[in-house]
């Protein structure tokens, strides 16, 4: 995430209307009040993001290969379970966010 200052030195116009806002709230009380509370419910929004905690990734418990081996060899054995037949309809998978590749 790029820091603030770098953020307004790479937007020039966005560092003027900083500039202009800061210059109108030194003049005015009204605007010098909205500037203040605009500034700290953004410091407390920032705050509530910053202390939440992020879950951790569940730990995943890989099977031994000896246990895959038995397994494989019981569903050999096993003549009751008939494996599915192919089917003629092909139905393409919608890819989210490719509407620009060809």
């Amino acid at each position: 995430m790029e820091s603030f200052v770098t953020n307004l030195i790479k937007r020039p116009f966005k560092f003027f209307m900083l500039c202009m806002v800061l210059y109108m709230a030194s003049q005015s009380f009204i605007v010098g009040a909205f500037v203040t509370v605009v500034g700290l419910s953004f410091l407390y929004h920032r705050a509530m993001v910053w202390n939440k905690a992020v879950p951790a990734a569940p730990k995943v418990s890989m099977p031994d290969t000896q246990s895959k081996s038995k397994h494989e060899s019981h569903q050999v054995g096993d003549p009751l379970e008939q494996p599915y037949e192919r089917s003629a309809v092909v139905t393409p998978l919608r890819r989210a966010g490719t509407h620009d590749r060809s």
